[in-house]
Order: C-alpha cells, then sequence, then structure tokens
C-alpha cells in the first residue's frame, strides 16, 4: 500500500512539473513572439524587408547585421537575398505603445516546387516557433497589375501550404506605390487611369476567377519609400499603417499546426513528376533494345536465307508446285500472244468487210430497172476480194 502511494505521488508531482514547463514555455514563447504576428510574403525584389524594417521602427535600408542568412536585409540586386524565414519582435514604427511579431521570408521565383528546402524552413518557422499568424500580407510591386505565370504559381503554393482558411487572414499590399504629386500624374495618365481602386479591383476578380474567393482582400499602399519632408507623403503612410494594425488587432489567429499536409502535396507531385520521368525512360530503353533486336534478327536473316536460284536447286518439285516460268518462256508468251491479236484483228477485219458487201447487195436487188449507157455497160464489175487475199494482203 505505502509503494502504491508512493508511486501516486511520484506521478502527480511529475504531471505538476510537466504541466508548469509547458505553460512556461508557452509563457516564453507568446513573450518572444508578441502578438499581432505578420507573416510578410512575395516574389523576390518585390520589397519584403524593407517593408518588415519600417514596420518594427528600423529604417527601410536595414543591412540586416544582427541576423544570419540575410533575414532583414534590403539589397538592391535582383537576388534574393533572404535565404531563411526569420522573426524578430518589436515596436510598431517603433512606437513604444504596440509591440508587433513580424516574419521576414524568402522570396519565391518561376520554380516553386524546385525551392523546397525554402518551404520546409518556412513551414518549420511558422508551425513549430510562430504557432499562429494573425495577417498574411501578399506583397506585389505597384507594376504587378497583371498576374504573371510566376505570381500565380507562388499564389497558389501558398493555398497549398496554408490551405483555404488562409484567405481569411490575407491581405493584399502594393510596394514601391509612390504617393508623390508627379508619381500620381503619371499613374492617371495611362489608359486605363491606375488608381488605388483599379489596382485593388483588377487582383480581387483575378483572384476570385482563380482562386473562387467569395469576397475581396483588403488593400493597402504602404510604401516604405515615402518622403519624410513630404507632408502628404507621411499622412498616407501613417493612415495605411494604421489601417494594417486596426487589422492585425481584430482578426482571429490562423492556427499553423496543419501545414505540414501541404509541404507533403508539394513532395507528392514532386515525386510523381520523378518517376513519369522514370518511366518515360525506361520505355525509350525498351523501345531502342527492341529495334536493336528487330534489326539483328532482320540481319541474321539475309545471311542465311537461300536466293531462288538455291531454293529451285535443294527442291527440284518447287517450280511444279509454284508453277515457276524462265525468262526465255515469259518472252514466247508475250510473243505468241502478240501473234494471236493480229490474227484476231484480221478475221474481225474481215468479218466486217463481208457483213458490209452484204448490206450493199441486197441494196441493189431492190433498185428499179434503168437505162444505162453504153459505157457503163462496157465497164468492168469489181468484186470484193477473198479471204486469202486479205490474209497476204495484211502480211
Amino acid at each position: 500500500m505505502n509503494c502504491l502511494k508512493n508511486v501516486l505521488q511520484f506521478f502527480l508531482f511529475w504531471l505538476h512539473l510537466s504541466h508548469g514547463a509547458v505553460v512556461d514555455s508557452a509563457l516564453t514563447k507568446k513573450g518572444r513572439y508578441p502578438s499581432p504576428r505578420i507573416v510578410i510574403l512575395g516574389a523576390t525584389g518585390a520589397g519584403k524587408s524593407s517593408l518588415a524594417n519600417v514596420l518594427l521602427g528600423r529604417d527601410k535600408n536595414y543591412d540586416g547585421q544582427e541576423f544570419r542568412n540575410g533575414c532583414f536585409r534590403v539589397s538592391s540586386g535582383l537576388d534574393s537575398i533572404t535565404k531563411k524565414t526569420c522573426a524578430d519582435q518589436g515596436y510598431w514604427l517603433g512606437n513604444t505603445s504596440q509591440r508587433v511579431t513580424v516574419i521576414d521570408t524568402p522570396g519565391f521565383g518561376d520554380k516553386l516546387v524546385e525551392e523546397e528546402r525554402t518551404i520546409e524552413n518556412l513551414v518549420t518557422t511558422l508551425r513549430d516557433e510562430i504557432k499562429y499568424v494573425h495577417v498574411f500580407v501578399i506583397t506585389f510591386k505597384q507594376g504587378d497589375n497583371r498576374m504573371t505565370n510566376s505570381l500565380r504559381s507562388m499564389i497558389s503554393l501558398f493555398e497549398k501550404m496554408f490551405g483555404t482558411r488562409f484567405w481569411d487572414n490575407a491581405i493584399l499590399e502594393a510596394t514601391h506605390w509612390n504617393h508623390g504629386e508627379d508619381a500620381q500624374r503619371i499613374r492617371m495618365e495611362s489608359h486605363p487611369a491606375l488608381t488605388q481602386k483599379f489596382w485593388a479591383d483588377e487582383f480581387n476578380r483575378i483572384l476570385k476567377r482563380e482562386y473562387q474567393l467569395s469576397k475581396d482582400l483588403p488593400s493597402f499602399f504602404i510604401d516604405t519609400f515615402y518622403h519624410d519632408e513630404s507632408f502628404h507623403e507621411i499622412e498616407v503612410f501613417n493612415n495605411n499603417s494604421r489601417l494594417l494594425m486596426e487589422y492585425a488587432l481584430t482578426r482571429e489567429a490562423f492556427e499553423c499546426k496543419d501545414i505540414e499536409i501541404a509541404l507533403t502535396e508539394i513532395r507528392e507531385l514532386q515525386n510523381t513528376i520523378d518517376n513519369l520521368v522514370e518511366d518515360e525512360q525506361e520505355k525509350e530503353e525498351m523501345i531502342q533494345g527492341l529495334i536493336e533486336q528487330r534489326n539483328q534478327l532482320e540481319k541474321t536473316l539475309s545471311q542465311y536465307s537461300p536466293t531462288p536460284e538455291e531454293q529451285q536447286q535443294r527442291d527440284p518439285t518447287l517450280c511444279s508446285r509454284n508453277k515457276c516460268y524462265t525468262p526465255t518462256e515469259f518472252a514466247l508468251f508475250g510473243v505468241g500472244a502478240i501473234v494471236m491479236g493480229i490474227m484476231l484483228g484480221v478475221l474481225v477485219i474481215s468479218w466486217l468487210s463481208h457483213q458490209d458487201s452484204n448490206t450493199n447487195h441486197s441494196d441493189c436487188s431492190h433498185k428499179p430497172l434503168t437505162e444505162h449507157t453504153d459505157e457503163e455497160d462496157l465497164k468492168p464489175k469489181s468484186r470484193p476480194p477473198s479471204l486469202s487475199e486479205q490474209v497476204r494482203t495484211s502480211f
């Protein structure tokens, strides 16, 4: 009984410690990554890192020296600088009244399926460290007012990774949207005019058509490179930033525990592609092998197959069974056919001539007797040639 009591006390003590450790871990995570938690997604060169730095109150051209793998580092090059998914916490726009967590992600290019390491790092970071997200900011450049294949593939990847519920926490952000007077004039002179409403409506129309969204996504136009001496540009920047924070605070958190399924689908897709490529190679090799076997068999048959003369020598009864003829016999058959044709032609001509003479004689016998001159009586009467004469004439 005492032994059982000791075991029960030890179990309760262990359970208490475990529960305390879980609570402490959750509190530590919450303190390390304060809410709201904002993930910035987009293609390479869209300006994700600049936006992340500005939202955390840092300079837009922050060099990211405190982070590894290029996180939060801004560069003017075309290649992606951020190599891994990184999270950082700070004060919203540098204002100490509101803490926030911003997650910077690598840019995605055209070959999305091949970027498995980048995808895997993004998934593990969100699932194992961040745990939940309030806003997914999908960044596009101002000039990206059309859905290219690269953008379409990127958005499809996000939906596969996070599921359709991810759209409930997603917004659109137009980066490099200059709010100065000259930039505004240039946008208005384009056809059609590139207004904020046109840009947002165009993207939402495409998203509804291709991803069956039931409602428009909110659109923001935060210009991280605003002119700090322009009152108008500062006011627009502050208004858009305030609207983004208000949206983040009102959203129900998106849990990241199930996003591993999307990664499995991507791997299965890649495995399917690899299997199809292997099957194609095996079929090509099989076809090539069959062609080589056929050529070898034809070569062997041509070497060992006897000629017609050899077949006749080996089997004397072959021609008697198959009616073989020599070239001389074929020539004689031809000459005989020609002679027979000539003779038949002569006979037909003779028969036709005889028929004509009979017809003429019959016509003369029915004519009335008339007077003839002496000269007509003295003319010798012609007679039709005989058959023998016709034959001699023909030859």
